[in-house]
């Protein structure tokens, strides 16, 4: 394991990363006008562009207010805006039932599939869980998180909701949301469940794997052991996913695969430590997936099975690893929400 760069702790959550209804309203209205496939002239009006594009009126709004201050679109007697000339002129107002290529596009447009506040919430939070639970035990104030994040609290308490599924927070008899702290002995307990799961649900979900799937995460992992410099924490966690859940999930005990999925948090919690470090996949670690891999287009299931549970034992290991790496170093600026209980 080598650093790509110098490791800097950031946990402070963000929400402007997402993306935003209305910009891409504006990118797509604003493409059409400059391409000349809309009409110059034409009335748009706020109901009949949000029904379009499948959302509200409040993000095309602020979508035709942009479009306005940018010359694109001019204000007339009526309601509405209409579509400036190409000299930037305002044309007379054209009035005409609008539909997808009425606004230059080629084919329906869907509805625009963008994450909801707690999508978008959640993975600053687990970003900022994941770091701060090494470093101590954490309440987290859903009041002032709902401010940081410019949300109603309704929507925190959903991305938290989701953070107790994989076991990264736990709600108190108080209902006071607790996080906290990591230690070896979870660390531990963790790998004891996954160690006797992940094995049984592999052997279980093999008959019903996909060999065109095996094959292609074969070849990202291959390609990660050759090029360990094109992969990040993300393309690393896209690995992990392909062995850890979808080459367990045809198994048809649900139950079974719900159990290991509260078991994941070292997974979570590893993520943030290659993401806040900036590091790239270790050998060990690509190796030992190629080998389950392999095993599996083999049709080898018990020889996949004992390199699976070879792997979570090495896996436990470079966790506690990690965990002294994070003991040693100073406590990082965690949100304001987090406050420290020990």
């Amino acid at each position: 394991m080598t650093r790509r760069a110098s490791a800097t702790i950031s946990t402070q959550p963000s929400v402007t990363d997402a993306p935003l209804r209305y910009r891409l309203i504006h990118d797509q209205l604003k493409n059409a006008i400059a391409l000349g496939k809309i009409a110059p002239g034409l009335v748009l009006l706020e109901g009949p562009v949000a029904r379009v594009f499948g959302t509200s009126r409040v993000p095309v709004r602020k979508a035709f207010e942009m479009l306005h201050a940018g010359g694109l679109l001019h204000t007339f007697e009526g309601r509405g805006y209409v579509v400036a000339s190409p000299d930037g002129s305002a044309p007379p107002p054209l009035r005409a039932p609008l539909s997808e290529s009425a606004l230059g596009f080629d084919e329906a447009h869907a509805p625009l599939a963008l994450p909801s506040n707690s999508e978008r919430i959640y993975h600053a939070m687990e970003a900022a869980v994941s770091i701060g639970i090494t470093f101590g035990h954490f309440r987290i104030d859903e009041s002032e998180a709902a401010e940081a994040f410019g949300v109603s609290r309704g929507t925190v308490r959903e991305a938290l909701s989701r953070l107790r599924d994989l076991g990264l927070v736990e709600k108190s008899a108080y209902s006071h949301w607790l996080c906290g702290p990591l230690t070896a002995r979870a660390v531990a307990h963790d790998y004891e469940l996954r160690v006797l799961l992940e094995p049984a649900a592999l052997r279980a979900s093999m008959p019903h794997l996909s060999k065109e799937k095996l094959t292609l995460a074969l070849a990202e992992v291959e390609r990660a052991i050759d090029e360990p410099d094109s992969i990040d924490a993300d393309a690393l966690e896209r690995i992990e996913t392909a062995l850890h859940v979808e080459c367990l999930s045809q198994a048809p005990n649900k139950k079974l695969l719900g159990m290991i999925g509260h078991a994941h948090m070292p997974l979570t919690v590893n993520h943030a430590f290659y993401n806040a470090f900036n590091l790239h996949p270790e050998a060990g670690t690509l190796v030992e997936h190629r080998a389950v891999l392999k095993h599996l287009l083999a049709g080898s299931t018990e020889a996949a099975v004992t390199a699976l549970a070879d792997h979570l034992h090495a896996g436990q290991k470079r966790t506690l690893q990690r965990l002294k790496v994070l003991a040693v170093l100073p406590e990082p600026d965690l949100p304001v929400f987090m406050h420290r209980i020990s």
